[in-house]
């Protein structure tokens, strides 16, 4: 058996892996615990993750089968084929494996049947070791229903109880379940993608066996080689034009056995913590039918014109395999869809005649600038991200230049003269992490460091702390991002952004201000958002604030308002402090 290359620092949870890698470290400490799981664990190591692998090996690897179960290894054996998954490593047990626990390409032994046997039985009771809020299936659809007009929800916090039965509350089991459609492939983009993690969530949901695409940004040893176990799964790595860019896009196809498809856009990468105790977003889709098969080209478009930004969006990835997703979008009737695209792409960019800016924060400015109602210049534009870039040496260099300037646009005619609206940033404090559920580690999603904060001191004075008591979130770090401008007088919203996009000029864009040339929109990463404009989701020119109005819902934001300004001894959460 091959040992574990992440050796004392594997952070897995997930059965499978332990029968694909040895753990000399694990093995030690658990070769000498007694019967009644007492275990010894040196100090060097995390007692709580210790233990956790521990607990697993006692389910999988009984004392009484221990000796039985190496000699198994040894002779090229592995654990059980339907192994549940909770995180980590896939392995070649789920090529062996299908959603209705039956073997499909190899025989078993006398051993593996009896086996076998037992950990289905496990898997009957056991979902809840793996998936830590388990929601009852067959209400998604409900749910959705219910969430109209948004369909913006955020996902169930593990350690706060009331989010579990929140109406906007969600987890990806429900995302794939029965109630939304028969899924008969998926496509799955994002940047962290903790292959084991997933498709144990796809084996939970009955979908093992179906077709899965994922492009993913960051590097991950696990999914190189993931076809080779399981033939249905395509794993591509988005290729960068520089080092620095990242693709961040967090977005998900479902395809449904009816010919009917869903687009869900996300602030969570697809592994577990992310899902834990953290406060992501996710805007999900109206079920998207097929159009008849002699409809006009531009036929199934929405207002917003979303089905063309979308297909526009992933040709850009130049990757072949995504050619008959974007015919399918083709061919899907996106006419429900109330909210506009708004997406990233690496390169430089200018305006064009038909669409104006196509990406980044100036494509924004071209939508507020068509569509969203006139906006008082004394309303501040609110940004909440989990990280933060390099800003520059005042808040006038790129933040009000750029950033704001696109984001203060409205429909009120070129030529009325105009302030430039107040920033303000909501993004959590020392005191907001060392108070999480996690504690301290509840700032691992928050990638701000000290060399760029000591940069950009003037940015203390726009900070806003972390607070979500109304939503149950307070203690739940933000790993969402959102960007929007409201009015606490009269209690109104005038567009919301949900997006993977963080405050940064990489995710954003910068402009290339060369006074010879049209103006040039430098941007590094892939990210995806959506727009909601009052006009486009209610009718009207602004949402409801805090109560619904005249049958319209409130917006739902995801943290109180009024904000609450950094206290003179309060500091933002830096990355730093995790290693010091």
């Amino acid at each position: 058996m091959k040992e574990c290359p992440y050796g004392e620092k594997c952070y897995r949870k997930n059965p499978i892996h332990f029968g694909e890698f040895s753990h000399a470290h694990l093995d030690a400490i658990y070769k000498k615990g007694n019967a009644s799981g007492d275990y010894d664990i040196p100090a060097k190591y995390s007692s709580e993750m210790i233990q956790t692998q521990l607990r697993l090996l006692e389910k999988l690897f009984p004392k009484s089968e221990v000796k039985k179960e190496n000699k198994a290894n040894v002779s090229g054996s592995k654990l059980p084929v339907n192994a549940p998954i909770r995180s980590g490593t896939s392995t070649s047990e789920f090529s062996n494996s299908n959603p209705s626990g039956s073997s499909t390409s190899r025989s078993a032994g006398p051993d593996d049947t009896s086996n076998l046997a037992k950990k289905q039985k496990l898997n009957a009771k056991n979902i809840r070791d793996y998936i830590p809020v388990v929601v009852e299936k067959g209400g998604m659809a409900k749910k959705l229903e219910r969430a109209a007009p948004y369909n913006m929800f955020f996902t169930a916090i593990t350690d706060s109880k009331p989010t579990h039965s929140e109406a906007l509350s969600i987890t990806l089991q429900e995302i794939l379940d029965e109630s939304l459609g028969e899924i008969e492939s998926t496509v799955q983009i994002n940047f962290m993608v903790d292959i084991g993690w997933l498709l144990g969530h796809y084996y939970f949901a009955g979908i093992l066996s179906k077709p899965l695409l994922v492009l993913y940004g960051d590097e991950s040893p696990e999914l190189l080689s993931i076809s080779k176990f399981k033939p249905q799964v395509t794993a591509i790595r988005v290729k960068m034009p520089t080092p620095f860019a990242t693709s961040h896009t967090k977005m998900m196809f479902l395809g449904y056995s009816d010919g009917s498809m869903r687009v869900v856009i996300s602030t969570a990468n697809l592994y577990e913590d992310d899902w834990h105790n953290r406060t992501q977003g996710l805007w999900i889709s109206p079920k998207l039918p097929a159009l008849p098969e002699d409809a006009d080209t531009g036929a199934g478009e929405s207002q917003t014109g979303f089905k063309q930004d979308l297909m526009l969006y992933l040709v850009e990835y130049k990757i072949s395999q995504l050619q008959p997703w974007i015919a399918r979008i083709r061919k899907s009737d996106f006419s429900a869809i109330n909210v506009f695209f708004l997406g990233s792409v690496p390169g430089g960019h200018r305006e064009g005649a038909v669409r104006g800016h196509p990406w980044g924060h100036a494509r924004l400015a071209s939508l507020l600038s068509k569509h969203a109602a006139p906006i008082d210049d004394r309303i501040p534009v609110i940004c909440q991200s989990s990280s933060i870039g390099s800003l520059g040496v005042n808040v006038q260099a790129w933040i009000q230049q750029d950033f704001v300037n696109s984001l203060k646009k409205d429909s009120t005619p070129v030529g009325k003269l105009r302030q430039m609206p107040a920033f303000k940033m909501i993004y959590p404090s020392f005191g907001n992490v060392s108070g999480s559920h996690d504690g301290m580690l509840g700032g691992g999603c928050l990638p701000y460091g000290k060399n760029t904060n000591d940069k950009q001191p003037w940015l203390k004075d726009h900070l806003q702390q972390w607070k979500s008591n109304d939503r149950y979130r307070s203690r739940a770090m933000p790993h969402i991002k959102s960007y929007t401008r409201f009015n606490l007088e009269d209690q109104s919203v005038y567009w919301f952004v949900l997006t993977s996009a963080n405050l940064s000029k990489a995710a954003w864009g910068s402009f290339n201000k060369n006074s010879n040339i049209q103006p040039c929109l430098r941007i590094a990463n892939y990210e995806v958002g959506v727009l909601f404009l009052p006009r486009f989701v209610t009718g009207e020119d602004t949402f409801p604030l805090g109560n619904n109005r005249d049958g319209v819902p409130a917006f739902p934001l995801p943290y109180d308002v009024p904000l609450t300004p950094y206290a003179p001894d309060d500091k933002p959460f830096l990355m730093d402090y995790l290693h010091g």
